[in-house]
């Protein structure tokens, strides 16, 4: 052995596999665990009923357990739960987990969600919720009204016409199911001929070959008939027609009733439970 050259325990060379070229004599080394750098303490919301506000509860990380309308939940990553106005509910956040609440005003939300409704946040849902808190906490405010589409993805769009013929083409299928989904749609008859990318006289004349109605009519008896099931569920005129796309409620009032044969009074009246 030449001067120099490194001894390996029993004459092992370190090519061998399995070898080791620790020597004996060596001490074992000190496995230390190191405190986790990032800690976020359990917290516990004590029960509360939100008077005037639907809450969205967004599970983003780890879990919190949750008690609503004396009913006891686990909500893991990946799901949220619809609270609605007036309902009790009390929940505690886990170690290191994170729960994003997202508020509603009842008095501008129309929605057929009555109930504690968990629902699981799928990647659509995922940028609606960031987008809606980024409107809530910055000045990044989109001209859209995100709530209109978080309610239609949590409902299923709230209302299933019955009456209202279907276009077969495909770009004014495309555009009649966009306004299906989301009644008070904000885009203009351009953007949503642009989405479907088609030209506005090419889907204006599919939907009169097809349904019998210019564009501008399929989609006034859309948001009615849409109108007609909001409006059984316990919420105001002004929120189902700012939901179905209104700003003036006077508006709504009179299409409404154009369309129905009465005015939401008088239908909420004759047809609400």
């Amino acid at each position: 052995m030449r001067l120099g050259e490194p001894t390996h325990a029993l004459g092992c060379s370190s090519r061998q596999p399995g070898c080791s070229s620790r020597r004996y004599d060596e001490e074992e080394p000190v496995t230390t665990i190191a405190p986790a750098r990032v800690h976020v303490p359990a917290f516990a919301v004590a029960e509360r009923a939100e008077p005037d506000q639907h809450v969205l509860l967004w599970q983003v990380r780890g879990a919190s357990d949750v008690r609503v309308d004396g009913e006891a939940r686990v909500l893991v990553a990946g799901q949220a739960l619809w609270v609605p106005v007036g309902v009790r509910h009390e929940f505690t956040v886990r170690v290191n987990s994170v729960v994003l609440p997202m508020l509603f005003g009842a008095g501008a939300t129309a929605t057929t969600l009555q109930r504690p409704t968990a629902i699981g946040v799928d990647a659509d849902l995922r940028t609606l919720f960031l987008a809606y808190v980024q409107t809530s906490y910055s000045i990044i405010r989109p001209p859209v009204n995100i709530a209109r589409q978080i309610l239609a993805l949590l409902e299923e769009r709230p209302a299933l016409p019955t009456a209202l013929p279907l276009p077969t083409s495909a770009a004014a299928l495309a555009v009649a199911e966009a306004l299906l989904f989301n009644p008070g749609d904000d885009r203009s008859v351009e953007e949503l001929a642009s989405a479907a990318h088609a030209s506005v006289r090419t889907v204006e004349r599919q939907f009169r070959a097809e349904t019998g109605l210019s564009l501008r009519q399929w989609r006034i008896r859309s948001r009615m008939e849409a109108a007609t099931v909001l409006l059984r569920s316990r919420t105001t005129t002004a929120a189902v027609a700012h939901r179905v796309g209104y700003s003036d409620v006077s508006a709504f009032r009179r299409v409404f009733k154009a369309h129905v044969g009465a005015t939401p009074g008088e239908y909420v009246a004759r047809y609400r439970p």
